[in-house]
């Protein structure tokens, strides 16, 4: 059975951020390296569940900045739901505005996932100079599909999460696969408008 990722948050209210940053987050100069709504998390929100068997395709839709060319690096924050492990990918696809389009641009390698302590942990993936065109959207996401017979328990992680997020270049997105990485490029994906992971882009020069 298909689920619709939930939320859980210490207090279910607008994170508050200042002008300032609000300010800067709105800025292209201010993402000359970064795209990062990590500072403006509170540390314990987050939607789920992501991982096996249902919800296999977690994600985030961003605007490139302004002068920069290649995706370097990105780092989203997981935390275990309950225990057990799943095999995942990091993807980068470009965005057309309702799904992924084309070729992926990158894709990790595979890569087995097990947490056990309830805590958040950084789970980054390092494409290297991936090129990218300032201005344009792509959606970098992680998604158990093209792994999904090595699903053997329900094992499923939390995301960090905005739900009033800050960064205004894109929004939080997902699929219900079950397996299909076919759906990626061929079916509209699920979007939670205004809102963001908790997520670090690293752009090259």
């Amino acid at each position: 059975m298909s689920q619709l990722p939930s939320l859980s948050m210490t207090m279910r209210r607008a994170i508050p951020i200042c002008a300032a940053a609000v300010a800067a987050l709105g800025s292209n100069a201010a993402f000359a390296k970064h795209i990062n709504t990590l500072g403006a998390w509170d540390g314990s929100s987050y939607v789920e569940p992501f991982g096996c068997p249902d919800t296999t395709t977690y994600g985030q839709v961003i605007t490139v900045p302004k002068g920069e060319t290649t995706l370097d690096k990105f780092t989203f924050e997981w935390k275990n739901l309950d225990t057990g492990s799943f095999v995942a990918r990091g993807e980068v696809y470009a965005w057309n505005g309702s799904m992924a389009t084309g070729s992926a641009l990158w894709e990790s390698k595979a890569k087995t996932f097990s947490f056990s302590d309830g805590l958040f942990h950084k789970v980054t993936f390092k494409p290297g100079a991936v090129p990218v065109t300032a201005g344009q959207q792509y959606v970098v996401f992680v998604s158990i599909d093209k792994d999904y017979e090595k699903c053997t328990n329900s094992y499923e992680v939390g995301w960090g999460y905005l739900p009033t997020g800050p960064y205004t270049g894109g929004d939080f997105v997902y699929q219900n696969n079950e397996g299909n990485e076919g759906n990626w490029t061929t079916v509209p994906w699920s979007v939670f408008t205004g809102s963001d992971l908790a997520m670090k882009m690293t752009f090259g020069p």
